[in-house]
């Protein structure tokens, strides 16, 4: 999806490097999960279970 590639190549150019390393994780494993899951998270406003997964997309979506 062409939105999710904005929103996650914005958040890589922007706010990835100085995040911290408990973010950056939680980014990379986030990028494991399937398309669908993601965009229901950033798209359809799905909150995930993990804690640190529903932090990171509130912090994706402000790059927005």
């Amino acid at each position: 999806m062409k939105e999710l590639d904005l929103l996650l190549t914005r958040y890589l150019r922007e706010r990835f490097e100085n995040a911290a390393s408990e973010e950056q994780a939680a980014f990379v494993q986030f990028l494991e999960l399937p398309d669908p899951e993601i965009a229901g998270y950033l798209v359809a406003g799905d909150v995930p279970r993990d804690p640190q997964h529903a932090a990171l997309c509130r912090a994706l979506l402000q790059s927005d």
